[in-house]
């Protein structure tokens, strides 16, 4: 088996093809973080000043004799309150330091503004008898469940003891954007691309290193397939530590600590960044190992490597079929083909399982891999070894 194995890898690695895709990829991971700095990315200042002016423009709507009354005056100082809430932290992000403004301590920090905002935004929300309440939820107030992960937020920033993150092109928001991207349909691409083409001549040469008995379909199937995943995913790591120090050359470093949304318990949660790529990094090397074996199989299979990546990269969309047809579990497999919208929720939100949560998804992926063992194994039992001339010899 040894030997069997070391053949295998060095047929692999002396591929010419093998050695030009690693080399694109890495080209790609490694080259990430300076051309997404060519993106038109929303700065969280630019986005707080859009609130301030949406906070200015809907005080303007309300006519004056709206405020009068006990509940008016409240809204009106709500109101107020959040116009200068933001308006501070509109000035903190814009000095890109700290939490506070330099010089001048008295004034709330960042999180106290945002707790203010979250407050104001409840209240606003239970304000129900003010005549201008559907403006408020319609044109004004961010969702009830946005307000609430406002909160968590603005509690683990707290106890983290971090400064709030001003600039998007961070190092450690770089990492996390990469992974990001490999957890969608970049994943099935790259493995499509990778895995499809590897038919060839692996059943015409199919001899062992001893010159003894063909060796198994499945035998190669599953060597292949893993050193093919692990060729992708040294690419991917080597690709994304060039990535980083590219990053901390010439943007700022970031925090693997800062807090990071995660949906769990039907709702969102915010844990340190590096739990949250730990779990990305997990899903997404299991589902690629599960999708390489998938490629790998039906290329020996069909023999066609354009029919291999349509099928491949069709799995992604395999989720949309549930937003039709009412899923029956929140264990289906194909509810875990998206990695990011199980991270963020949006799976549950659109299948309304609320137990679509990231940890299932490392059982499934498990189940699954034993699944397609079985599948594979059968299926290729039923197919002949001697293939296209090729004699089994006779032992001696």
């Amino acid at each position: 088996m040894k030997k069997i194995t070391k053949w295998n890898w060095l047929r692999i690695i002396r591929d010419w093809k093998m050695r030009i895709l690693f080399l694109l990829f890495f080209i790609f991971f490694g080259s990430f973080s300076t051309l997404y700095r060519q993106q038109n990315v929303t700065f969280p200042a630019i986005e707080t000043s859009e609130e301030y002016q949406d906070e200015r423009q809907i005080y303007r709507l309300i006519p004056k004799d709206h405020f009068e009354g006990e509940l008016g005056q409240e809204v009106q100082k709500a109101l107020g309150g959040n116009s200068v809430a933001l308006g501070v932290n509109r000035y903190i992000l814009n000095q890109r330091s700290g939490n506070k403004i330099e010089g001048i301590e008295f004034l709330p920090d960042y999180i106290e503004n945002g707790r203010v905002l979250v407050k104001n935004n409840l209240f606003l929300y239970e304000a129900t008898e003010f005549e201008c309440y559907d403006l408020f939820v319609d044109a004004y107030l961010p969702p009830i469940e946005e307000v609430r992960e406002q909160e968590r937020f603005y509690d683990e920033l707290e106890s983290s003891g971090l400064d709030i993150e001003w600039n998007p092109y961070s190092a450690s928001q770089m990492i996390k954007v990469e992974v990001e991207l490999l957890a969608g349909i970049t994943l099935f691409l790259l493995i499509a691309i990778l895995a499809a083409d590897h038919f060839t001549k692996d059943q015409i040469e199919n001899w062992s290193a001893t010159h003894g008995w063909p060796i198994p379909w499945k035998t190669q199937w599953r060597l292949r397939s893993g050193f093919l995943t692990v060729l992708l995913w040294a690419a991917i790591f080597m690709g994304g530590l060039v990535s980083y120090f590219i990053s901390l050359q010439i943007e700022t470093s970031g925090s693997f600590n800062y807090p990071t949304a995660l949906f769990h318990n039907g709702e969102i949660h915010y844990i340190p960044l590096w739990q949250y790529l730990c779990i990305s990094i997990g899903l997404s090397l299991l589902l690629s190992y599960i999708l390489m074996l998938i490629t790998t199989g039906l290329s020996w299979i069909f023999r066609n490597f354009y029919l291999t990546i349509l099928l491949v990269v069709g799995l992604f969309l395999l989720p949309q079929i549930w937003q039709v047809l009412p899923p029956f579990s929140s264990w289906q497999p194909s509810l875990y083909l998206n990695i990011l919208d199980v991270l963020n929720g949006s799976t549950a939100t659109t299948t309304g399982l609320s137990g679509v949560v990231w940890w299932k998804g490392f059982i499934v992926y498990g189940v699954t891999i034993i699944v397609l063992e079985a599948i594979f194994s059968r299926v290729f039992s039923f197919i002949p070894t001697a293939t296209q001339g090729l004699q089994r010899r006779e032992q001696a």
